[in-house]
């Protein structure tokens, strides 16, 4: 018997709800092209590449992200997303793989109905300890939990590397939006940015790069939102493959659901990922290779929600 064919209204449903998945900077790398009815091709798109992200790291989890984001979704409307991995370089860019869509014959993941859910924030949190179950979840997902004075310094020496870093800078500028309704990029009030904080902003992208004493000034609200934190989560690969980083990101999407769900919060610090403190906080969790660390915790305060590209401006014509 041939399988049930999926509405196509329940395609375009789970295809704009993925669009809500994170990126670093808001960059959006993620490009999908329709192969048949129900089989899409997911690609990562050079065109969205960070300077500071040399070995694709951010793009590649970003991508992994948008996938784990739309297979959530589409359980929740009902529809099964099948991935079948298959990557392939191109001058546009990286495929990573086929999504096939087909009537859902299970019951959806529990966190499905909470993908929507799912939010950066960059508020202080709460000190108080994570539940054990949380904890253990998170472990499960292949991340080590750390406790935040300990990586403390080495958020203040990644972010003043960070600052001193044309091509952090360079991506500060080409991706910040001095309004609050782009529909990329980042904006002020998701990074909660007050008149002198956008200031003090716009003088460090003037400058392109900033010295020492000043870059460690700027450092100080990194190190401040760290130690208001219940626990620093570091997720490791064990390489750094096309693939691997694909399944990384989906791990990391879980994980951060999973945190939204339960009423908690998160935020990431990928600066100590992206300078060579990566080498530090290496040694920290045992020589295990990080690819992700963010910040968990108990905040009230509520967040901003950023703005993301409509399905037709990802939505493109596979590429050659």
């Amino acid at each position: 018997m041939p399988a049930e064919r999926v509405d196509s209204v329940a395609i375009r449903g789970a295809l704009v709800a993925a669009l809500r998945a994170p990126s670093a900077h808001n960059a959006q790398p993620w490009r999908i092209s329709q192969l048949r009815e129900d089989e899409y091709l997911i690609w990562y798109a050079f065109v969205d590449k960070l300077r500071a992200d040399p070995d694709h790291r951010d793009g590649l989890m970003a991508v992994g992200g948008f996938f784990e984001t739309l297979r959530m979704a589409a359980e929740g409307l009902g529809v099964c997303a099948a991935f079948e991995a298959s990557v392939r370089r191109h001058e546009a860019g990286i495929d990573l793989g086929t999504v096939r869509f087909s009537t859902l014959d299970r019951d959806p993941d529990p966190i499905a109905a909470d993908v929507g859910k799912r939010q950066c924030n960059r508020h202080p949190y709460s000190r108080t300890p994570l539940p054990a179950g949380l904890t253990g979840d998170l472990e499960a997902l292949g991340n080590v939990l750390l406790p935040p004075h300990d990586v403390a310094r080495l958020v203040s020496a990644a972010s003043v590397l960070s600052w001193k870093d044309r091509r952090f800078v360079a991506d500060l500028e080409q991706w910040t939006r001095f309004d609050n309704s782009s529909p990329d990029g980042m904006t002020f009030d998701c990074l909660r940015l007050n008149g002198p904080d956008v200031l003090a902003f716009r003088l460090a992208l003037a400058l392109r790069r900033l010295p020492a004493w000043l870059a460690w000034i700027y450092a100080q609200r990194d190190v401040r939102l760290t130690r208001a934190s219940s626990a620093m989560a570091v997720l490791v690969a064990e390489d750094r493959s096309p693939a691997t980083l694909f399944e990384c990101g989906r791990r990391l999407i879980h994980g951060w659901t999973l945190i939204n769900s339960l009423g908690y919060a998160w935020h990431p610090m990928s600066v100590v990922i992206d300078q060579r403190t990566v080498k530090d906080l290496g040694k920290l969790i045992d020589g295990r290779d990080p690819v992700a660390i963010y910040r968990v915790g108990y905040t009230p305060h509520p967040a901003a929600w950023s703005k993301r590209r409509r399905l037709e401006e990802v939505l493109v014509p596979a590429p050659d």
